[in-house]
């Protein structure tokens, strides 16, 4: 739970993409147009984009004359009451930052017009690769050697080589971790650390030897690797009064949205997840973030790659095995009060679906998590709700359903309720076996805990007993935990 170091400058993949992709616009759904148009009533307020038959010359101003990329987007001023609408069934690469205000009678609207499949906003790159020319040198996009493991390997070297005695190779790639790779087409898991590199994980990230790196383990050459190249696909910050509806995001090495520092935020009826290493990131650093609205999204990783063979309980640098590419689902970190998470299917995270924590003097209060569903059938840890935080008080989590999970709900701050939710098939993980298992774990290793109400709940199909532990081993107090009534079945 600890606050994410992030850059938000350019990187060499970012210059790839948009020189593939003319600098946030077109498609990669071939020779679709989009969704069906013909009933489309034009609003005055509006501003339509085209991937397809757009034309940034346009006024943007009806479907017939709409604007093709982001980078248009991000160059205009954006008022209170304008509408952003992409057209369906298409699809843009780049990022969308929203930094303007709306009101509230006049909200700045980022949606979709036409009918058919939710437009997406995508943050992935993909680079093709060519073989090497073989003259002693390791030149951009090609394959070399390298020997990372012990075991004889390929590489591939997307800037300039950094002298390396044991004859890996290094790639100076993003600022930022990755955290997803897809190898011809098909998501491949991660490696912990080098040592791990290997038939099983494929490719590791990390900073060492002066540089950013990345290691890819194999002799089958793969010809094409998606990743995330950008942060996000959709920055929203230092505003107030957005609201985002009826669209997509892809990818994000930070998140598939990402808010900060902003009030009255509301998104409705959005689908992000899908190769992100979160799917919505609400950040209040040393602030307060008020009214953020998150309504019927749906929030899946897609991350369904098996790592359960990986070793158990190890930790390495405050990182730890259990956490792969896609740890949190909805998280809220710092200073958020009065928000709203409700009527949304959260899956497959592999450290919480639902995470909100805060540090410092930081308060994390008053918010409402209800009528949720939460799974993560297909990861070998997580799915979990996690709170905590010193200043995390007067949050309420109740009416949602949590099923199939592999890592304890963390239930701490103080004066908080978790009341009428259903726990149910709650497993063991093969990453802590000793640690999972049980349905709700409350301890105060990071702040005092303390008035904590856990009542009204079904628990059914939990793998250890009692579904809620008390901890023993705790760094600061922990007093009035409220556990009954619950039903266990």
């Amino acid at each position: 739970m600890k606050k994410l170091m992030l850059s938000l400058g350019a990187s060499l993949f970012t210059l790839l993409l948009f020189v593939a992709c003319g600098g946030g616009g077109g498609n990669d759904t071939g020779n679709n147009e989009g969704g069906n148009i013909d009933n489309v009533v034009v609003d005055p307020q509006a501003y339509y984009i085209d991937s397809v038959n757009g034309n940034d010359a346009n006024d943007g101003k009806t479907p017939q004359t709409a604007w093709k990329t982001l980078a248009k987007l991000n160059s205009i001023t954006i008022n209170a009451g304008n509408k952003l609408l992409f057209r369906t069934g298409q699809k843009w690469y780049g990022k969308l930052e929203i930094k303007s205000s709306g009101t509230q009678e006049n909200p700045i609207v980022i949606g979709s017009y036409g009918t058919g499949a939710k437009p997406i906003l995508s943050a992935l790159g993909t680079v093709q690769i060519r073989e090497n020319n073989h003259n002693g040198q390791a030149e951009d996009n090609e394959w070399i050697p390298y020997n990372a493991t012990g075991n004889e390997g390929i590489g591939i070297q997307f800037k300039e080589p950094v002298n390396d005695p044991n004859n890996t190779w290094i790639a100076m790639i993003l600022n930022e971790h990755p955290y997803r790779i897809k190898i011809n087409g098909k998501e491949v898991v991660g490696a912990f650390d080098s040592t791990e590199l290997g038939p099983q994980f494929k490719w590791h990230y990390n900073i060492d030897k002066g540089g950013t790196v990345f290691y890819y383990y194999g002799n089958d050459k793969p010809n094409q690797i998606e990743t995330n190249v950008l942060n996000t696909p959709l920055y929203i910050h230092d505003n107030a009064w957005v609201t985002v509806e009826n669209i997509e995001l892809e990818g994000g090495y930070v998140a598939g949205v990402f808010v900060e520092k902003a009030n009255h935020i509301t998104l409705r009826n959005v689908t992000t997840g899908n190769m992100a290493k979160q799917g919505i990131y609400v950040l209040a650093t040393n602030a307060s973030a008020k009214d953020i609205k998150i309504e019927n999204c749906t929030v899946d990783s897609h991350y369904t790659v098996d790592y359960s063979m990986a070793t158990p309980n190890l930790e390495k640098n405050g990182r730890t095995t259990t956490t792969r590419g896609a740890p949190e689902g909805i998280f809220f970190s710092g200073g958020i009060q009065d928000s709203v998470i409700s009527g949304n299917s959260i899956k497959n995270w592999t450290h919480a679906n639902i995470n909100m924590s805060t540090e410092n003097d930081e308060v994390l209060a008053n918010n409402k998590v209800y009528g949720n569903t939460l799974t993560a059938p297909d990861v070998a840890y997580g799915g979990r709700i996690g709170l905590d935080g010193k200043n995390a008080y007067s949050n309420e989590f109740y009416n949602n359903t949590i099923d199939n999970i592999k890592a304890p709900i963390q239930f701490n701050g103080h004066d908080n309720s978790f009341h009428n939710n259903t726990v149910k098939n709650v497993k063991t993980s093969p990453l802590k076996p000793q640690e999972t298992g049980f349905a709700i774990l409350v301890q105060a290793y990071s702040s005092p805990v303390y008035n904590i109400r856990i009542v009204d709940n079904v628990f059914e199909n939990i793998a250890k007993q009692p579904p809620i532990v008390i901890s023993e081993n705790n760094q600061y107090r922990l007093e009035n935990i409220t556990t009954e009534p619950n039903t266990i079945r």
